[in-house]
């Protein structure tokens, strides 16, 4: 193996942190304590990206999720160009591109009649909350441990508490997950362990008439791609609408990620409402949320505000309309769940070959390796694993042979439609490799 060098990472980092605070833009771009520094990018195309040492990688963290056609696209990146040179980038205003997009949006997610854009996943959360409470005229939201809906006050709880806050299981605990952030928005939300539907009843039988929303990742993507229980998804649903309860289906990263459906389509469940980013714009900054007819009226008219300056701009606008008409050719996802396999089941032959436990988790083009003999089952199962210690080590050894992750246990891989057969291969002959250096630490 090459040396790996990161010189240039340091001094870049050194600079950075004299004018912005940390030296980053977002405290998920901290690496682990097992790197020096985090890496500083300079380009991508296609599958692959290149940091400022000139080093090259096999790209599994696409933005942490956007990029489902990798870097670069050249027909996405020609249907932006040509809005800007012959539109502008944004109106403030109505413009043709916005339902165009959105139409796209509502003839492939079943759950969703009516849509509106945002900026980022945090405000579609954000829109789609306030919604459920002016429709259903109740006020709190019932969240599960480990779930992430963005960092915003009124839902930034209990994502990552330590095992020692939470309670038990059948009362945990609304911890916040930062500094900064009042009781009272605590005091809003009903925290609930995942995955037991017990429990939920339980606690919609005494607090039903409370609740306006239960907010859950269908797959949670949050906590390494830990997956619902067989019929899980199904149970929540009906204890919603035995209990009048809204359902939101948060698939900021899942929408047009795991199926040109989402994972609603996938797990043919049915939310009220549904949050989207990430990959329905293919790395430009959008998000949306939607769903029921009647519950999207309210928004329609007036009765409950939605705003934003920059929702539904023209650069965004026309970076949705092609990316998912991309997505919608024939084969594409046929194509990216088919590597998602081929990564999976070699993820789990390398740990084998290596001798070391390894269950990777996920469905089509998501992905996540965890150093246990069983797969996780909720947040509480998952925070208390050995993989959690030991996953910074190995994502460092990954990084220097060429393998750009999320390195962060809780975090996903994702494919785009610009990986190969070749790039999985190497992702996993590298992972064997690495795992092998880890190996005494397991």
């Amino acid at each position: 193996m090459a040396q790996y060098n990161i010189s240039k990472s340091m001094e870049t980092f050194q600079r950075a942190q004299k004018s912005l605070a940390g030296g980053v833009d977002s405290v998920a771009r901290f690496f682990p304590a097992t790197f020096p520094c985090p890496i500083y990018f300079d380009r991508g195309r296609g599958s692959h990206i290149w940091d400022v040492d000139g080093n090259e990688y096999v790209d599994h963290a696409l933005g942490y999720g956007p990029l489902i056609l990798g870097h670069c696209h050249p027909e996405q990146t020609k249907a932006v160009v040509d809005a800007i040179e012959n539109r502008t980038t944004t109106f403030g205003i109505c413009h043709d591109l916005e339902y165009q997009a959105a139409e796209k949006i509502v003839s492939h997610m079943p759950a969703v009649d009516r849509v509106r854009f945002t900026n980022s996943g945090s405000e579609a959360v954000m829109g789609a909350i306030r919604l459920a409470r002016g429709f259903i005229g109740k006020e709190k939201i019932l969240r599960f441990e480990g779930h992430y809906h963005g960092w915003t006050d009124i839902i930034h709880w209990s994502t990552r508490p330590a095992l020692g806050a939470i309670g038990r299981p059948n009362a945990p605990r609304a911890v916040p997950a930062t500094s900064g952030m009042p009781a009272a928005y605590g005091s809003m939300l009903v925290i609930q362990p995942w995955n037991d539907l017990e429990i939920l009843e339980t606690t919609l039988k005494r607090r039903g008439n409370e609740i306006a929303a239960i907010i859950t990742e269908p797959l949670m993507c949050n906590l390494g791609a830990t997956a619902a229980r067989d019929g899980y998804l199904r149970g929540v649903r009906a204890l919603c609408d035995k209990y009048d309860v809204l359902l939101i289906f948060d698939e900021v990263i899942t929408a047009f990620r795991v199926g040109i459906s989402g994972a609603q389509g996938l797990f043919g469940v049915r939310p009220d409402l549904t949050t989207m980013a990430k990959a329905i714009g293919g790395g430009y900054p959008v998000g949306a949320f939607g769903g029921r007819e009647d519950i999207m009226a309210v928004l329609g008219h007036g009765e409950v505000t939605h705003a934003g300056t920059y929702n539904g701009n023209v650069l965004c606008m026309a970076a949705v309309n092609a990316t998912i008409g991309i997505l919608e050719r024939p084969g594409t996802y046929e194509h990216l769940c088919g590597l998602g396999d081929r990564l999976r089941s070699g993820l789990e032959r390398a740990a084998r070959s290596a001798g070391v436990p390894g269950v990777a988790q996920g469905i089509g083009p998501v992905a996540q390796m965890w150093f246990e003999e069983t797969p996780v089952v909720d947040y509480r199962d998952g925070a208390s694993r050995h993989s959690f210690d030991v996953y910074p080590y190995f994502a460092k050894a990954l990084y220097s042979r060429g393998v750009a992750i999320n390195p962060s246990q809780t975090g996903v891989w994702y494919i785009s439609t610009a990986h190969s057969e070749k790039d999985i291969d190497f992702t996993v002959a590298a992972a064997e490799d690495a795992m092998r250096e880890i190996k005494a630490r397991l």
